[in-house]
């Protein structure tokens, strides 16, 4: 029973490494065009930032929005004041339809979007487009005016 128990616990340590395990990287070429920049002005994405991000982008495409806002939760503990980050997961909240949250990450990102004015007037249609699902009307047209507005 010992002999059992210990060839499952080799197995399961074994699985689990051979899922960590990586294959070689081919040859580094130019990276194919995202539909979303991965950067701002001066904001470069570390490599485990942009992995978290496409993990989610996949996730979205594919309707797997949990797994889409776990991935980028994941993401914001490593960067809590990336403004993209922030931006992607009030997406992904608003496909979820949970509209207060959608708002509440565009909010964020606006508060560290910085001098990213293209950011800032992304994350005011987001808001725009929460507060419309929610019915505020007057909402949505005070979201639009921000628009171009200058800080």
């Amino acid at each position: 029973m010992t002999t059992v128990r210990q060839l499952l616990n080799v197995l399961a340590v074994t699985a689990f490494l051979a899922g960590c395990a990586s294959s070689p990287r081919p040859e580094p070429g130019p990276p194919p065009p995202s539909p979303y920049p991965l950067s701002g002005p001066g904001h470069a994405e570390t490599p485990a930032i942009a992995s978290l991000m496409d993990s989610a982008r996949a996730d979205t495409t594919g309707g797997r929005l949990a797994n889409a806002a776990a991935s980028l939760e994941r993401a914001l503990r490593i960067e809590p004041r990336n403004p993209r980050l922030w931006q992607e997961l009030s997406r992904v909240r608003l496909l979820q339809r949970d509209y207060v949250q959608a708002e509440s990450c565009a909010a964020r990102s606006n508060s560290w979007a910085g001098s990213d004015d293209a950011l800032r007037a992304d994350n005011w249609r987001l808001i725009a487009q929460a507060r419309q699902a929610r019915g505020d009307a007057d909402g949505v047209k005070a979201a639009l005016e921000e628009i171009g507005r200058p800080r």
